[in-house]
């Protein structure tokens, strides 16, 4: 009896052991940094958003308070049309460019993948 109950409680405790290794649900999987430039080439914001293993990048912008991104799904995918309050559409021949660590995205929102540290810049210019 003493062996059944002793190797019961080691399984528990390894299997206590394995489950509370894991990374905690409420902590976020990684931290961006996002900024937004106007028109006018000024930073309209620039910080921090942590993010969770489930987010998507154009999910976060869409739910984040400040930033608020808005737009719509065309046939090549998601246009971004407004961030912080700013449209693309005041402005004649404009559009929100993307970069990633300082590079020219070379898909849309939809496709970038979040990763810890990145930083993701949009500025709003002349095409």
């Amino acid at each position: 009896m003493k062996r059944k109950l002793s190797l019961l409680l080691i399984l528990f405790l390894l299997l206590f052991g394995v489950v509370g290794c894991g990374p905690e649900k409420n902590e976020p999987s990684g931290t961006i940094r996002v900024i937004v430039v106007n028109y006018e080439k000024e930073e309209v914001f620039n910080n921090l958003i942590d993010f969770y293993e489930d987010n998507t990048l154009l999910g976060l912008l869409q739910a984040h308070d400040e930033i608020q991104l808005d737009g719509e799904e065309q046939s090549y995918g998601f246009y971004i049309i407004k961030m912080c309050g700013i449209s693309a559409k005041d402005y004649s021949e404009t559009y929100w460019k993307i970069e990633v660590n300082g590079n020219y995205s070379l898909v849309g929102i939809a496709e970038i993948p979040l990763k810890d540290k990145d930083e993701i810049k949009f500025l709003l210019i002349n095409w």
